[in-house]
């Protein structure tokens, strides 16, 4: 009798230990390789991953394409479509043929904070704000993707012999990848708004509005239908009641939750950022949920997601979430799960097997379907045909949200899966270029109507915007506000903005005040000096003046859109800017901002009427410009020539029909005449000529004219007069009599103001004088062009 022989080696000897870690590659033994050691390896292949997409993007961005592209095309080097092609064998060193458990557990967590951070970023108050367009919007944007994938039904190849599983199986694949390129996802569209810098404009509100109505409804429907399927299942009326207590115990959990992240508010003490036991706490809530609605049957993602739409958007909390998570989540989880995800693809197998990837020649034709649909849709919602196009694209964008579908329920190894992420590619890069032609905001501004001082009647009302970041800024507005005149017959029609900039959510919010809309505490804290201010204001000139207050949240990169629209939208003739630079009693610089610097220049490139920087030397003493006694103000205007020369002498002649103003003209004059532009000249001339006839009727105004040779001489002069006048006004630009300022171009720190507007900001001025740096109204011309 044979005895038999086992064929199953359980000693384990022939598996080699190969540790995690390496001993360094000079400790290498003959035949190694660092890259054995798979901790090395995950190393590297972050390391050339996070290099390759980001090389491509410091390009590819100028072409408003998203990162995202960057990313998928980093994936697709490192995978199949080329490494594993033409270089195999630093593949395999590189990418072994062993399922990487390490790098897909990583980016699913990554996936799981992605969604958590975008709900904490959604502010779910602002869907009762979003007006009757935007619920017709986000009610077909719902229904019609339910329409399309309620009877879907797909046949199959009778000669093709599937068992049940197999059908089940290919019917969900279908149905996910229909679903997924169907939909409007709220995470997508705020991603490419914040990209193409638009979130603050009509399209990008209404485009917010309508996928987050959009998203609460569908989360609200599926965890209705998960509710009834479990209750009246045809399974033991035991594990139907068993699933509805395991949900209901979910929600009850999470609603706790939230009442503890309240707490974790209310304990911390104002402008103190929350504790890091607080965050580090919220971040393995949000694990677990992960995990327990995964075990009860629900899509991992809801839990996080709930969660986060429960924290308050913009409290302290969200922020600190935000500032804490947002780089490690967007910096490189994200970018790194589209790079994995895009490894999978090969490209030379889709191209050859075409015929076979049904499901994704299924998705496309959905797609198109969806965008036409959506297109009707914009159109019936009365939106014209260039802009509709623009928002169709805009509601149908594809991005993180669907790359994490995919990674979550597919196995991204059969062409279908694969192809699915290469979809997403083509979608979500054709469409922000695209987008970026069909749709600018600023047009919207362009001037056709001129809307500025000079050409506003002396006895009319005067539409002012004023902008103020700090309680200080507003001080300074109110000064310059009270040398304006305002009297019964002149009123000023202030429109007040409170900028602040938008940390911890997606959605912009412009509050006006006047309606009793409520703002959190945090912005009504930080906006409530400046409030009071034009309150103070508002009282003391109860019969002249009109005060409406309002408060814009939004980044500061798109805070002029909030600028430009609300002096749209109100007609006003004037926008008033604060200057970037603060100084102290002293006189010492305590504040630059290069943020608010780059709002100042975005508002004087797109504005809809006349802009002016004010520029608050009156804090270097300690003044406050509400409490000055002064009985008499001197205000002075220099005066070289151009349209914002003749601006900035049109409100300098309203203020001095006021008795407290002495008003100065100072006109610069060349010996030599240079003719440069005979049409602005004879405006010159004209706004002059008007000038000495307000001088016969009016004895606070005087007239002098200085001769200069060059730039040095204005410099010399503008230096010598800086601390006899309480405001100096003065054009930004100077379109004719270049030999006025010539060379002081040449050493400006900062050309928005102009050559003598810089000299006025210059750190070297010690008087208390304010300066007004003024812009007339630009019409009918290309605006990107105005500030070079």
């Amino acid at each position: 009798m044979e005895t038999s022989q086992s064929i199953v080696n359980v000693s384990g000897s022939c598996f080699d230990y190969v540790p995690v870690n390496s001993e360094g590659i000079w400790n290498l033994k003959h035949g190694e390789s660092i890259l054995q050691h798979s901790f090395v390896r995950f190393q590297i292949q972050l390391v050339a991953m996070v290099a390759i997409s980001h090389s491509f993007h410091f390009f590819l961005k100028h072409l408003y394409f998203p990162r995202l592209t960057s990313d998928v095309l980093a994936g697709m080097i490192l995978g199949p479509t080329f490494l594993e092609r033409y270089f195999p064998n630093a593949s395999k060193l590189l990418y072994p043929p062993v399922p990487n458990q390490v790098f897909a557990s990583l980016l699913k967590i990554g996936l799981v904070l992605f969604t958590f951070l975008a709900a904490v970023r959604s502010d779910t108050s602002w869907i009762t704000k979003i007006g009757k367009r935007g619920f017709i919007l986000g009610a077909l944007l719902v229904g019609f993707p339910n329409l399309m994938t309620l009877d879907l039904k797909v046949i199959y190849d009778p000669k093709v012999s599937l068992t049940p599983p197999q059908i089940s199986a290919r019917d969900n694949n279908a149905l996910l990848y229909l679903s997924s390129f169907t939909k409007s996802q709220f995470v997508d569209v705020s991603a490419i708004l914040m990209q193409l810098r638009i979130t603050n404009s009509r399209l990008g509100h209404l485009a917010l509005a309508s996928t987050l109505l959009g998203d609460i409804a569908r989360f609200v429907g599926s965890n209705l239908w998960y509710l009834s399927t479990r209750i009246f299942a045809p399974v033991s009326p035991r594990i139907g009641f068993q699933s509805a207590v395991l949900l209901i115990f979910f929600f009850m959990l999470i609603v706790f939750l939230r009442t503890l992240t309240l707490w974790f508010i209310r304990v911390t003490p104002e402008g103190e950022p929350i504790k890091d036991i607080y965050v580090h706490f919220i971040v393995v809530v949000v694990l677990y949920l992960a995990s327990l609605g995964d075990n009860m049957g629900l899509e991992y993602l809801w839990g996080p997601f709930l969660f986060g739409l429960l924290i308050p958007a913009r409290s302290p909390l969200a922020t600190t979430l935000t500032s804490k998570l947002d780089t490690v989540v967007y910096g490189l989880l994200v970018p790194l799960l589209s790079g994995f995800c895009a490894s999978k693809f090969n490209l030379w197998v889709l191209l050859d097997h075409f015929e076979d990837a049904l499901n994704f020649q299924m998705a496309l034709i959905g797609y198109i379907i969806k965008l036409v649909a959506t297109y009707l849709m914009v159109l019936f919602i009365n939106i014209p045909f260039r802009e509709a196009a623009a928002l169709t694209l805009i509601l149908n964008v594809k991005g993180t949200k669907e790359m994490g579908t995919f990674l979550s329920y597919t196995t991204l190894e059969d062409l279908d899966s694969t192809s699915g992420i290469f979809l997403i590619f083509l979608l979500t890069t054709y469409a922000p270029p695209i987008i970026k032609l069909l749709y600018d905001p600023t047009k919207h501004y362009i001037g056709y109507k001129k809307k500025c001082i000079q050409y506003t009647q002396c006895n009319a009302g005067l539409e002012i915007l004023v902008c103020a970041h700090k309680q200080e800024d507003a001080m300074a507005a109110i000064k310059l506000l009270e040398l304006s005149n305002p009297t019964k017959h002149s009123p000023l029609f202030i429109f007040v903005l409170c900028l602040q900039e938008l940390v911890g959510s997606y959605t912009p919010l412009l509050i006006n005040h006047q309606l009793g809309q409520k703002s959190s505490d945090s912005e009504a804290s930080r906006s409530q000096p400046i409030i009071d201010v034009f309150k103070y204001f508002q009282s003391e000139h109860k019969r002249s003046a009109l005060v409406n207050i309002f408060t814009a949240v939004s980044p500061l990169r798109q805070l002029h859109e909030d600028i430009c629209r609300l002096a749209f939208d109100n007609n006003c003739s004037l926008i008033l800017l604060p200057f970037h630079k603060k100084w102290n009693e002293n006189g010492t610089l305590v504040a630059n901002s290069n943020d608010l610097r780059k709002l100042n220049n975005d508002v004087l490139e797109r504005a809809p009427c006349s802009v002016g920087i004010l520029i608050d030397h009156r804090k270097t003493r300690g003044l406050s410009p509400i409490f000055d006694s002064s009985t008499v103000h001197h205000v002075a205007v220099l005066f070289i020539g151009g349209s914002d020369d003749r601006e900035a002498l049109a409100y300098a002649l309203r203020m001095a029909k006021s008795p407290e103003v002495q008003l100065t003209v100072m006109c610069f004059v060349t010996p030599q005449e240079f003719v440069h532009d005979s049409w602005e000249i004879m405006l010159d001339s004209e706004s002059l000529t008007s000038l000495k006839e307000e001088m016969s009727e009016n004895s606070n105004i005087s007239y002098v004219e200085e001769t200069v040779r060059d730039g040095s001489d204005t410099a010399a002069i503008v230096s010598s007069i800086q601390g006899n006048f309480d405001l100096i006004m003065v054009g930004r630009r100077h379109t004719h009599q270049p030999e006025a300022i010539s060379g002081l171009s040449q050493w400006a720190e900062l050309p928005e103001l102009g050559p003598v507007g810089d000299i006025l900001a210059s750190p070297d001025i010690s008087s208390t004088c304010s300066v007004l740096v003024m812009q007339q109204q630009i019409l009918k011309v290309d605006h990107s062009s105005i500030l070079n």
